[in-house]
């Protein structure tokens, strides 16, 4: 038996049901898409500058290692030259403490070298030269504690609003450590550079005059200071911490930086 006709009123009104509810669901789609979109753009802007971040961090700690493994020695075997020398004639008695590391200093150097030496995982050298130097030790590592979980529905705007803002502000800080690791980079560059020239030059004027003070101008004893100087203001800036234990950026970054910047710029103009 044939089932009867839809009545027209009745008919009309399921087709304008079945029409609503689609344009619903349409709605319901474009705003869950615009939403996803939100957040996708945001996240993918995370993950390029967390690539970037890894990439810098990694650079400065094999930089910091570099410095220690190479640079440092040569400078422990330029001090047991300058050590040498008959500093007790010095016309200057004042000042002949400033011609040789202090013991304490020495040791620090001596330390950094040692740990520099041993084979490390990348997380190894993360850890143990972007943390504090005491802190981090070989068993220190970056901890990756700020995980952003995007398992949310995304069927309401507002949330994903919400959620893209987080993502956002999450990326300012990532960039905000980016920008003091290259500036680290920077500075370790320029002053790495400055110090073996230094230490090229002191070791000629050793090698020239010999363990006798009376050979040497004041411009040489004054080149020999330097060289020292060089060597303190340089391996403070190695042991400066860039994250503290907590992982986050540490307070005396700022303060390594500009006195880094400033030696540098002194060191320029004199020459």
């Amino acid at each position: 038996m044939a089932l009867p006709l839809i009545p027209i009123a009745i008919g009309a009104k399921f087709i304008s049901d079945i029409w609503q509810a689609d344009k619903y669901a349409k709605e319901a789609r474009s705003v869950n898409y615009e939403a996803y979109s939100m957040v996708e753009t945001a996240q993918r802007k995370l993950r390029t500058q967390n690539e970037k971040l890894e990439t810098t961090l990694k650079k400065l700690a094999n930089r910091k290692k570099g410095i220690m493994n190479v640079t440092l020695p040569k400078f422990v075997e330029i001090h047991k030259k300058v050590v040498q020398i008959n500093f007790e004639k010095f016309r200057h008695s004042n000042a002949v403490q400033s011609l040789t590391l202090p013991a304490e200093s020495l040791n620090k150097i001596n330390t950094m070298i040692a740990v520099a030496g041993v084979n490390m995982s990348d997380k190894e050298i993360l850890g143990t030269f972007l943390f504090s130097f005491e802190y981090g030790g070989i068993g220190g590592a970056l901890k990756k504690d700020a995980r952003i979980n995007l398992d949310v529905a995304y069927s309401r705007s507002d949330e994903a609003e919400v959620i893209a803002y987080n993502i956002d502000n999450t990326r300012i800080a990532l960039e905000g450590i980016n920008s003091k690791a290259e500036s680290v980079l920077k500075l370790l560059a320029q002053m790495n550079a400055l110090f073996l020239k230094s230490m090229q030059y002191t070791e000629e004027i050793i090698n020239r005059n010999g363990v006798e003070v009376e050979n040497y101008s004041d411009d040489e004893i004054d080149a020999i200071m330097n060289c020292i100087n060089f060597a303190k203001a340089l391996s403070d800036i190695l042991k400066a911490p860039l994250f503290d234990s907590n992982g986050k950026l540490s307070k005396q970054i700022d303060d390594t930086l500009r006195t880094g910047n400033e030696y540098v710029r002194k060191i320029q103009t004199a020459n």
